[in-house]
């Protein structure tokens, strides 16, 4: 049996999803979302007048017999859509498809479905039908597990799962944006396992050239290759009884995706150069930012090797999809780095919460914790990490454009005015920690008069 699990994705339409199909939030109905059960009726194309019921929290599509619903048609790709349960609704998207995904009409990338929606994929219609009866998605009680925090939706949803699956041997496949935590959510994933006193082992497969990834992983004997002088062991052996971690595993050659292969199917490994065949006792947790639904209709990524990897899929939202959780992963970050006083040395404590929700947060939960421990190697205190959003954006090298942080509920004189201290705190913050706090150098760099760059220093209580 397979276990599919989907998070909130990104929507990029402006599709308003009726509430009808949400009966419950979860949050005061015993741990659970409480949703509409729905049905795909096909209305033309290979299978006209056949009715499918979207039964998983992640219903697939496409002409792979390995998606819940298979249409054997070539202007269907291999995968091609799927369907999402959300805290908002059904969402589709479309997994890049060769003739893309409609939605009334409009290819989408992704959209909230309504009752009566129709979908085209190929020579396909098929109308989305809401049903009476209710579906009831289970949540986590809690708002942690291990090292990871959240008391949104979609968090929960993770951690009831991770609950779920950790004490057992399943593959896990963890895909997400970069800096949202796969690597710390695959470490829990361990330490809740029965394999939590043997080794966990990570191999990155983007950082590995690939002359050395398939002895890094099935080990090597002597004289395998140029500069192999001893026999040594690779990360399924390193990892005997315990986990290997393969992260990025997007990235694994071609050359080497049915070696991996056949490693989940028989649990044995051959060392380069060697003929003999060793059985392995280990679990396999993967991760990558990558679209491999994508990469296979591409043909770039096994197909086989993908449904092997993700029995277990659990897919992390991004930081921007669950704002709420940015004041507890503050107080963590802050009491991990400054102990339990470390929020007293904070300035305005909702005011700032509020600023940092309405970032957009390229860099996720990493960016969120870098900008914590810039704002405390200053010496400012109190300490407004606010003032540190534009730092970490440069050194994050983000290609995003500045965000504007304002409020409509003020006047415009005081918004104007608030976004100008704003702008000035991070600007002043920047140039004096590039010049090692040199006023005079600082003022010339600047363009300014080293007296106005004094009184400014003195307006925001900077240490000159």
């Amino acid at each position: 049996m397979r276990y599919i699990v989907y998070t909130m994705s990104e929507d990029r339409t402006n599709n308003v999803t009726p509430e009808t199909l949400v009966l419950s939030d979860g949050e005061n109905q015993d741990n659970y979302l409480r949703v509409r059960k729905t049905k795909l009726l096909v209305i033309s194309g290979p299978l006209q007048g056949h009715e499918f019921v979207v039964n998983h929290d992640i219903f697939t599509i496409g002409s792979s017999d390995h998606n819940d619903l298979t249409i054997h048609d070539s202007t269907v790709s291999k995968r091609h859509c799927e369907i999402s349960v959300e805290q908002s609704g059904y969402l589709i998207r479309d997994l890049d498809s060769t003739n893309g995904t409609l939605v009334q009409g409009v290819r989408i990338s992704s959209a909230h479905l309504a009752p009566g929606s129709e979908i085209q994929l190929g020579k396909t219609r098929i109308v989305f039908c809401p049903l009476q009866d209710a579906n009831d998605i289970p949540l986590s009680r809690h708002e942690s597990f291990g090292k990871m925090i959240g008391r949104s939706v979609p968090m929960r949803r993770i951690f009831y799962l991770a609950e779920t699956y950790s004490p057992t041997d399943v593959t896990v496949m963890i895909t997400g944006e970069t800096g949202t935590g796969k690597e710390v959510l695959a470490d829990e994933i361990h330490n809740h396992s029965n394999r939590k006193d043997k080794p966990f082992i990570v191999i990155d497969c983007a950082a590995i050239s690939k002359e050395l990834i398939e002895s890094e992983l099935f080990g090597h004997v002597k004289g395998a290759f140029t500069g192999a002088n001893a026999d040594r062991q690779g990360a399924f052996e390193l990892a005997d009884g315990g986990t290997v971690f393969l992260d990025e595993i997007g990235d694994l050659s071609p050359e080497l995706q049915p070696k991996l292969l056949r490693v989940l199917e028989k649990r044995e490994i051959r060392r380069v150069g060697c003929n003999k065949v060793r059985k392995i006792d280990v679990r396999i947790i993967s991760a990558t930012n990558r679209n491999l639904a994508n990469e296979v209709n591409e043909g770039h990524f096994r197909e086989d090797l993908y449904y092997r990897l993700s029995v277990v899929h659990l897919e992390l939202p991004p930081l921007r999809r669950r704002r709420e959780d940015i004041a507890p992963l503050v107080k963590q970050f802050l009491t991990d780095l400054q102990g339990e006083d470390a929020i007293k040395q904070l300035s305005d404590f909702d005011r700032t919460m509020e600023i940092l929700k309405r970032h957009e947060w390229p860099g996720n939960v990493r960016e969120l914790k870098n900008l914590i421990e810039l704002a405390f190697y200053s010496e400012r205190r109190p300490v407004d990490l606010s003032a540190f959003l534009s730092l970490v954006n440069l050194r994050s090298n983000s290609k995003q454009e500045p965000e504007l942080t304002f409020s409509a509920d003020k006047p415009f004189k005081d918004a104007k005015n608030d976004l100008i201290e704003e702008f000035e705190r991070a600007y002043l913050n920047d140039l004096l920690a590039k010049n090692q706090q040199n006023i005079s150098r600082s003022a010339r760099e600047a363009g300014i008069e080293r007296a106005y760059l004094q009184r400014l220093i003195r307006k925001y209580g900077m240490k000159e």
